[in-house]
């Protein structure tokens, strides 16, 4: 199996995937295609990550603990279980208030 793809109809756990890292934001890749990107992200405790406008859209789901997105300066506070469809036409930045572990799929509008 490729590191940075997994292998298609094999069961994995991505909260056991990646471990936090002190002042990091780690990135694994799970699937990489032309037209589609999944990743799992791992934010430690006061990382940020921007979004600057592109012609791809991103769903974000956060799997374990607190995140705080800004879409076009309006927040909104995001838990286990929560997702969001953030369209590539706004800017935003995904801010870690405390450690989390998030999927990110981008997808290139058509």
């Amino acid at each position: 199996m490729d590191q940075s793809e997994f292998e298609e109809a094999t069961k994995f756990n991505l909260s056991d995937l990646i471990d936090y890292s002190s002042n990091a934001i780690l990135v694994k890749d799970i699937v990489v295609k032309n037209t589609c990107v999944v990743q799992l992200l791992v934010f430690d405790f006061g990382k940020v990550q921007v979004y600057k406008k592109s012609p791809f859209s991103r769903f974000i789901h956060i799997i374990e603990g607190k995140a705080e997105l800004v879409i076009n300066n309006n927040s909104t506070f995001m838990k286990n279980g929560d997702s969001i469809l953030i369209p590539g036409t706004v800017n935003c930045s995904i801010e870690a208030n405390q450690p989390f572990k998030m999927i990110c799929a981008t997808i290139k509008n058509d």
